[in-house]
């Protein structure tokens, strides 16, 4: 399964993303060894959208934070090595983490960048994940956001790798790395897989740290140079003070982009492969041992909706059979989660259905099963009030053909992201949110109803 963070798009059987074989369309997102490759055109269906129903949804609302300025950014991990995950959050000025268990709020680090007038300038993403194998994660997070300054890279985007001190309550030091692009926007650490060591001393050779600006350099209004999505190969030990980590060019195509998503590629090595949303649509991005122009990311562009305002939030999941399943919230901060039937072969068309068009800056999304289904479900949040004067989270469920509209927060959460875990243990996945306007983190516990 893969991160939560809307049109979902079903597949079939075998193929994704091998490039170097003949590319065609058919049998996206199976577990099964990929050999093909697939293009969705952006149709124009008829809505239909379902009523929406009172759910009998089991879930309890936990309100861990009632005082955040933004909550730009969450992540899940491991923090403090207890076996249990935590709560990671960048928010305006501070990254903060709460532990598993009290909830209790540690502030990791503040004010990362310079001054700028009267104020520090926002933290926008944070990255989280244990890539040295110690049980602990490794915390990277975007700031300096400045998203009209497109030119400047002094002005605008940073990008910091956290050092753990040896008691993760205290403050964290920060090493800034010397080199990135403007508006610095999102982030995730990608498994590469076991494909190639690095010549890093104290590395690992098997992640990079992606991170994605929302605009090219000197990009006015979506027009002019593309969004460099930029791969950092980490040093840890001692290297990691230094903030030289190399880079590598992951893709340079999009011209307005939003976030992406990691989904489970290879079942050999835990390869991962990049769902990416953007202006022209969605690509998926692969890493191999070798391409062309000596670059070893490969890339399909696989929903082109040139017609479109583009694709603002994107998650995957790679299944078998008809699993497969891709979800956008379209345009960039839009009121639209759209279905995409598969085709049954290259030479169709998918059926485009529209599940919701009332969102109000949709701005999360995820994908799981957090209804117990033994299907997935998405979960899409939006943070500004819809036209009936509310923001929330809503999941959709499918049975018989047709999707269901559920209600998880009724004007309580206007939600800024979301991801979804089991922060428990007991096998069902909870759903944690954080609100920028509702100022609050939540997580939303997946319990049965008390009577």
């Amino acid at each position: 399964m893969v991160s939560m963070n809307g049109c979902v798009i079903l597949f079939s059987s075998s193929c994704f993303l091998n490039l170097t074989e003949g590319l065609t369309f058919y049998n996206v997102l199976s577990m099964s060894l990929l050999s093909h490759y697939f293009q969705l055109v952006y149709l124009a269906f008829p809505i239909l959208f379902s009523s929406l129903l009172k759910a009998e949804l089991s879930f309890e609302r936990q309100v861990i934070d009632d005082k955040i300025s933004i909550g730009y950014g969450l992540a899940i991990g491991d923090v403090d090595g207890d076996k249990k995950l935590d709560i990671l959050l960048a928010d305006k000025s501070q990254v903060a983490w709460y532990r598993n268990g009290d909830w209790k709020r540690f502030v990791m680090t503040e004010n990362l960048n310079p001054r700028v007038g009267t104020r520090f300038l926002d933290n926008v993403c944070i990255a989280a994940r244990d890539i040295d194998g110690d049980g602990k994660v490794e915390v990277a997070v975007g700031a300096n956001w400045s998203p009209g300054e497109t030119s400047d890279a002094s002005k605008s985007g940073s990008v910091h790798f956290l050092i753990r001190p040896e008691d993760p309550t205290t403050r964290w030091a920060s090493v800034k790395m010397n080199s990135h692009e403007p508006t610095v926007h999102r982030m995730h650490w990608m498994r590469i897989g076991e494909n190639e060591l690095s010549d890093h001393t104290d590395s690992t050779g098997d992640y990079r740290l992606l991170v994605l600006p929302l605009h090219g350099r000197g990009n006015k209004g979506g027009e002019g140079e593309p969004v460099r999505l930029l791969a950092y190969v980490p040093a840890l030990g001692d290297k990691a003070k230094e903030g030289n980590w190399d880079t590598e060019l992951v893709d340079a195509s999009f011209h307005i982009t939003h976030n992406f998503d990691l989904i489970a590629f290879s079942e050999d090595n835990n390869e991962e492969a990049i769902i990416l949303g953007g202006k022209e649509g969605i690509k998926g991005i692969r890493y191999v041992n070798k391409g062309n122009n000596d670059t070893p990311w490969k890339s399909v562009h696989m929903v082109k909706n040139p017609n479109s305002k583009g694709v603002g939030e994107v998650r995957a999941f790679r299944g078998n059979a008809n699993k497969g399943i891709i979800a956008a919230i379209e345009p960039l901060h839009g009121n639209e989660l759209v279905v995409y039937d598969p085709p049954k072969s290259n030479d169709e068309a998918p059926k485009r259905t529209v599940l919701d068009d009332t969102l109000s800056q949709g701005h999360a999304l995820a994908l799981a099963d957090v209804l117990g289904k033994g299907d997935l479900q998405v979960i899409a949040g939006w943070r500004n009030p819809d036209k009936n004067g509310k923001v929330g989270i809503r999941i959709y469920s499918k049975a018989d053909d047709a999707w269901k509209t559920h209600t998880l927060d009724d004007n309580g959460m206007s939600c800024e992201d979301l991801k979804v875990r089991d922060l428990d243990g007991d096998g069902k996945p909870e759903i944690i949110a954080a609100g920028r306007a509702t100022k609050n983190v939540v997580i939303y516990w997946n319990r049965p109803k008390k009577d």
